[in-house]
């Protein structure tokens, strides 16, 4: 049994739709800006990539914009995107339409502005609580389209996205869905949690006049991560029937890996990157050789960006100088639980298109960071396997192998 991509739907800070945010990828557009949704003066990082112009309003009635998050609705927004690109759906039984959406932080925009109602003595909107749950999202895009059958939400931090898009697989597999929703929404620029992420020391303070080149993965002086908002929503279903209805195929969904370090809540560790990449690649049942692109996770951390690099060497060997390498977060910051879904969509098209998009502000790489990154410019290649990397605080690793073969 083969599992297929037939639909993409993706709201980001470069792009509403995989059209717009393709080009823009391409182009090694960023998204990164000075923070308008809240006064961020008294921030150490005062960037982020949020989704300029987005206006729930224009797709959802007054009540359920009252009633949901923003990252819900950002997830609203890409599913329906997702749903009209893979066109009909009818001949499904609601029973057999499944939903995995990943999200490490749910609705924090809810809980910050609820808390701090609280503190002042204010009431708080009666649908906190089913705002703030993380599975929100996934509740909402079951409700709008009538999706009975599983329903689930994964949150592993970073790589929540990617193993929704795993767990999605596997449903299909073993015959729990015959269609699945599945990727990752988050809204995380917020006060609180930006200043959270600032007392670890994991964002990038050096850069808040020049917020477009703050996001630099593998260079030299990368000082962390910026943050991102956005949704990224894949449709999967067995190839078998999506030919039968005549369906657009992007690419196959072809393995996925995941595993946890088990040493640290926080610091990545090779052993456990490299173990997820081979797991996907057995998935998949393919030799590693096949492995033409990687879509890195690939943060702009110090850290990070080293570790990465040295699993990717342990797994492929020489082989790794080799391999096109991009990091769709040069563009649109850390989107959190929605990155490896939006890093999926932008493997898909790289598979899709034979173009790899560029890692941009990379002019001068770390030394120890030595690999074919595609640095600024954007290149035409033939790709016919590609991977996509997240790694999430808890030590939590996710390798998704897509495939046009």
């Amino acid at each position: 049994m083969r599992i297929v991509v037939t639909g993409m739907g993706v709201v980001s800070p470069i792009g509403i739709g995989v059209d717009q945010f393709w080009e823009a990828a391409i182009k090694g557009v960023s998204g990164i800006r000075r923070i308008q949704s809240f006064d961020a003066s008294r921030q150490r990082s005062q960037i982020a990539g949020e989704v300029i112009g987005f206006d729930p309003a224009s797709f959802l009635s007054a009540k359920q914009v009252e009633q949901t998050d923003r990252f819900t609705q950002l997830a609203l927004l890409a599913a329906s995107l997702a749903w009209e690109d893979a066109g009909s759906l009818d001949g499904y039984a609601p029973e057999r339409l499944a939903v995995s959406l990943g999200s490490g932080m749910g609705g924090f925009a809810t809980f910050e502005s609820s808390a701090t109602r609280k503190l002042q003595n204010k009431s708080v909107p009666p649908f906190t609580v089913p705002r703030i749950m993380a599975n929100s999202a996934a509740a909402w895009i079951a409700t709008k389209y009538g999706l009975k059958g599983v329903n689930l939400t994964t949150s592993t931090a970073c790589s929540s996205g990617g193993n929704a898009i795993g767990m999605g697989l596997d449903l299909l597999r073993i015959g729990k869905a015959d269609v699945v929703i599945a990727g990752g929404a988050e809204a995380c620029v917020l006060p609180l949690t930006m200043a959270g992420f600032e007392a670890l020391f994991a964002l990038s303070t050096h850069f808040n006049n020049n917020p477009e080149q703050a996001s630099r993965p593998f260079a030299k002086d990368r000082d962390g991560f910026v943050m991102g908002e956005g949704a990224g929503i894949l449709i999967l279903e067995k190839e078998e029937a999506a030919v039968r209805r005549g369906a657009k195929i992007y690419a196959y969904l072809a393995g996925y890996g995941c595993t946890c370090d088990a040493t640290h809540i926080v610091a990545p560790e090779m052993e456990g990157q490299v173990s997820a990449m081979k797991a996907a690649i057995q998935d998949a049942g393919i030799p590693p050789e096949r492995v033409d692109y990687i879509n890195a996770h690939a943060t702009s951390t110090p850290l990070g960006d080293i570790v990465e690099t040295k699993a990717i060497k342990e797994l492929l060997g020489e082989r790794a100088r080799e391999i096109a390498i991009s990091a769709t977060k040069s563009l649109i910051g850390h989107t959190i639980g929605a990155s490896a879904a939006i890093g999926s969509i932008a493997t898909v098209m790289t598979l899709h298109t034979g173009t790899i998009h560029p890692t941009i502000n990379l002019a001068e790489a770390d030394p120890e960071c030595d690999l074919k990154y595609t640095p600024n410019q954007a290149t035409q290649q033939k790709v016919q396997t590609g991977m996509c990397n997240a790694f999430g605080f808890g030590g939590n690793n996710v390798s998704i192998i897509f495939s046009t073969l």
